[in-house]
C-alpha cells in the first residue's frame, strides 16, 4: 500500500519522526515536502526546500529506511489520487483529511486509511512544534530548555499552595508568578459564572507566560443538589484553554439559604459550626471532611483536572 505524509518539516523533531516511522510501518511511504513556493502560514522563516529535504534523507538513512520525497505545491498534493491508500495524520490535520476523504468518496474513490498519531507533547505538555524549537523553548525531543513560567492570577496563599502542590508533580523546572486579578469578581458565583470567573482571570493576564491559571470557587447545582467546587482555567502560550473541576463540598439547605442571603461560604460555615476561621487556609471543606481534605487540595484537584483534559485531548482522534 502507498502511504502519504505531508508537511513542512522546518526542523525535524520527535513528532515528525514518529509520523515518518508510522508511515514506514504501513507501507511504501511518500513524503510530500512543501516547496519554497508554498503559501506558508508560519510566524517564522521556513528553511529552504533543499535543506529540509536533506534533513529528511539523513534521518531516513540513519534508520536504514527509504521513502520517496516529492515537492508539495498545494495542500491537497496527491491525496485525491486513487493510487494512494493511506495517510499519516495528527489531530491538527484531521479535519482537513476528513475533507479529502469526502471529496474522494464523491468521486468514487475509496477513502484514505488514516493513521493518526494525535498530538506528541513536549515535557511541558504543549505540542512539539518547529516554532517552539526556533524560539528556544524546547529541543527537537520536546525537552524544555528554560523554566516553565506559570502565572497564577491570585495572591491568595491557599491557592498558591495548591498550585505549587500539583505543578511540582507535573513539571521538573517551573517558575510560579502570582499576580493580582485585573478586575473584581462576584463574591459567590453560581454555575456557569464560576467558569466565566476562572476564564476572565487568565484573559486579563498581560505579561508573557507559558501557562496562565485562574482558579474560581463557586456553586454548581443539579436537580436540587448544590456543591461548592473550585474551577480552574489553564491557558497556554499557544492560546489553548482547558478547564478543570475539583471534588465538591455538598451544601445543605441551611448553607444555601445563608449564601442566598448574600453571605459568603466562610461566614455561613463559621455560624453553623461555631468557628471563626473557616475561610483561612484550610477552608470549610476541612471541617466537613473531618480534616481529610483542605481547600488547597481542592485547588490542586481543579488544576490537575485541567491538565488531565489537556493530556486526554492529545490522544489520537478518529476521522469523521
Amino acid at each position: 500500500m502507498r502511504v502519504l505524509l505531508g508537511g513542512t518539516f522546518s526542523i525535524l523533531h520527535k513528532a515528525h519522526r514518529e509520523m515518518i516511522n508510522r508511515g514506514l510501518r504501513m507501507g511504501d511511504l511518500v513524503i510530500g515536502l512543501t516547496s519554497d513556493r508554498f503559501k506558508f502560514n508560519k510566524r517564522y522563516v521556513v528553511p529552504p526546500y533543499e535543506t529540509r529535504k536533506v534533513n529528511l534523507k539523513n534521518y531516513l538513512d540513519s534508520i536504514g529506511a527509504f521513502a520517496a520525497i516529492k515537492e508539495l505545491i498545494d495542500p491537497f498534493g496527491s491525496t485525491l489520487s486513487p493510487e494512494y491508500g493511506a495517510i499519516v495524520s495528527s489531530n491538527e490535520t484531521l479535519d482537513f483529511i476528513s475533507t479529502i476523504n469526502f471529496i474522494r468518496k464523491s468521486r468514487g474513490i475509496d477513502p484514505l486509511l488514516v493513521e493518526n498519531v494525535g498530538e506528541i507533547l513536549a515535557e511541558d505538555l504543549m505540542p512539539i512544534k518547529s516554532e517552539r524549537i526556533i524560539k528556544g523553548q524546547i529541543d527537537e525531543n520536546g525537552i524544555r530548555k528554560r523554566p516553565i513560567k506559570v502565572v497564577l492570577v491570585t495572591k491568595n496563599p491557599t491557592k498558591i499552595d495548591g498550585a505549587k502542590m500539583i505543578l511540582s508533580h507535573l513539571f521538573k523546572d517551573y517558575q510560579l508568578v502570582p499576580v493580582e486579578p485585573t478586575r473584581e469578581f462576584h463574591p459567590q458565583p453560581m454555575n456557569h459564572e464560576t467558569f466565566v470567573g476562572a476564564l476572565s482571570r487568565v484573559e486579563g493576564v498581560k505579561e508573557d507566560y507559558d501557562y496562565a491559571i485562574g482558579v474560581e470557587a463557586g456553586i454548581v447545582s443539579f436537580k436540587g443538589l448544590d456543591y461548592d467546587v473550585h474551577i480552574s482555567a489553564v491557558r497556554d502560550a499557544l492560546g489553548v484553554t482547558n478547564f478543570g473541576m475539583s471534588s465538591g463540598l455538598p451544601m445543605n439547605s441551611s448553607m444555601m439559604e445563608g449564601m442566598k442571603s448574600g453571605k459568603e461560604l466562610e461566614e455561613v460555615t463559621n455560624e453553623l459550626i461555631g468557628v471563626s476561621d473557616s475561610g483561612d487556609n484550610k477552608g470549610a471543606i476541612y471541617y466537613f471532611s473531618k480534616g481529610l481534605k483542605e481547600r488547597k487540595n481542592l485547588v490542586e484537584e481543579s488544576i490537575l483536572s485541567a491538565f488531565t483534559q489537556r493530556i486526554a485531548e492529545a490522544i489520537p482522534r478518529k476521522v469523521k
